[in-house]
């Protein structure tokens, strides 16, 4: 990750963006993107999640600040403050995981299912449209 230049950032956060199309997984495209600039998969996945942060961070501001807007919100934080330390836990374990299981194994078939995921949804709202 190192030897990643302004350029090569660039074009994995492009990678990144497609991953606005529904069915389309953001880390999936984004370490697609960071394999195609020639960064071994376990790099592309470190470098795809810490390209997540402003994203992350950003959608949680947007959060905080509709909850906010919540007449009673005091009265919701025993339910708030679980969900969200529970949510924490899950996510750091669950990233751990990735990352171990793309350092094993090949992405094709994570590919596969997020294709057919984005085929299906493609297919469910024109059906409905």
């Amino acid at each position: 990750m190192e030897s990643l230049s302004w350029k090569d950032s660039v074009i994995i956060g492009i990678f990144q963006a497609i991953a606005i199309f529904p069915g389309i997984s953001r880390s999936g495209s984004t370490i697609t993107g960071g394999m195609v600039r020639d960064l071994e998969r376990p790099s592309a996945a470190r470098f795809a999640f810490l390209m997540s942060i402003p994203i992350m961070l950003a959608a949680g501001l947007l959060g905080g600040l509709d909850l906010l807007k919540i007449p009673d919100l005091a009265s919701l934080l025993p339910v708030f403050i679980p969900g969200f330390i529970t949510s924490a836990v899950v996510s750091y374990f669950a990233i751990g995981w990735l990352l171990r299981f793309l350092n094993r194994y090949p992405l094709y078939v994570f590919a596969i299912y997020c294709i057919g995921l984005s085929l299906l949804t493609f297919l469910t709202v024109l059906y409905r449209g």
